[in-house]
């Protein structure tokens, strides 16, 4: 009995928690928005040197994402958010003994890397195709109205499908009747488990060889990695934070504010008379952001104020939900 529940024990402390499980998940979603953050900063200082990477962002980051991704599977067996939780990798092939094989860890860099990239990729077209649907925009020719409406609607069928999924990996996982707590572990037949702690050159350890002269050059490339990783890792974590706290603060009913007293019209204003402020040009399902209470086109204000998150014209903070569309005869 005692080696049965010694035996329990050991397997319910090498299974991560759900809640670790998605934790290391949306660590990992916010490499992308910190990625495009500071190519937009390196654009902004300067836009001769730096403009091509705004135009090539998605790629930009594809590559970054993979070289990240690849150095973490080779030296952890884990993706980079995974192994700041304490996670790795396990194989669960008869007699691999845990250990991932080449195949698999081709398989878990391509679903770390090509997926998310397609998957946004996709969602990112379909939404321009229901702007332009919106804005009546609408092809002419038979085999481009088919490619649309395939577009759209695969992009919904197949969000739909992956977050049941999810979901359904999710129950089994915590149900304890699956090693896979995604569809895509199961897709790279692998399981997280936690990781084996490692031990690394600390600033002591740095000293007391500097004093003893006998650091090496690998020794100093060790450390330089390390302080580098861990940066990317608690920098990620904090723009995180950040992020959270940003959302918690935006999420705010504009209702359950006391209306304030109308103001006097600016002389800004008068020059955007029925003209879009950004295209300037007639307003095409015109839109309004109440926080600033100007009037725009419906697909130029969406687009500005996802890439932006405020008000062109006053630079209030602003978000997709403030926005309300006007019936106009």
């Amino acid at each position: 009995m005692a080696e049965k529940g010694a035996y329990l024990t050991d397997t319910v402390k090498a299974k991560p928690s759900i809640f670790e499980i998605v934790a290391q998940e949306s660590l990992a979603s916010t490499l992308e928005p910190v990625f495009k953050k500071i190519i937009s900063y390196l654009v902004l200082v300067n836009p001769h040197r730096y403009g091509w990477l705004e135009r090539w962002c998605d790629e930009a980051y594809l590559v970054f994402n993979a070289a990240l991704q690849y150095h973490y599977l080779k030296k952890y067996s884990a993706s980079f958010s995974e192994t700041f939780y304490g996670l790795k990798r396990s194989s669960v092939v008869a007699g691999s003994d845990g250990k991932l094989s080449t195949k698999q860890e081709k398989i878990s860099l391509l679903l770390l890397v090509v997926f998310p990239h397609f998957r946004t990729k996709l969602f990112r077209l379909a939404e321009e195709y229901k702007l332009e649907v919106a804005d009546g925009k609408i092809p002419q020719k038979r085999w481009q109205k088919l490619v649309r409406k395939l577009v759209i609607n695969g992009n919904m069928i197949f969000h739909v499908i992956y977050e049941c999924l999810i979901l359904y990996r999710y129950l089994r996982y915590m149900a304890g009747r699956s090693e896979y707590s995604t569809p895509l572990l199961w897709l790279a037949s692998v399981t997280l488990s936690y990781a084996d702690g490692k031990k690394f050159l600390t600033i002591t350890d740095l000293l007391m060889k500097i004093r003893l002269g006998t650091l090496t050059f690998s020794n100093g490339i060790d450390l330089f990695g390390m302080l580098f990783t861990r940066s990317l890792e608690f920098g990620a974590f904090f723009l995180q934070f950040l992020r959270w706290w940003n959302q918690e603060n935006y999420y705010v009913n504009l209702m359950a504010l006391p209306t304030p007293v109308p103001p006097e019209v600016p002389k800004i204003a008068l020059q955007y008379k029925g003209l879009c402020p950004i295209c300037r040009k007639g307003r095409q399902i015109p839109t309004a952001l109440p926080v600033s209470g100007y009037v725009f086109c419906y697909q130029c204000i969406l687009k500005y104020i996802r890439e932006y998150e405020k008000c062109p014209i006053t630079n209030y903070p602003a978000k997709e939900d403030d926005l309300i569309r006007l019936y106009v005869e």
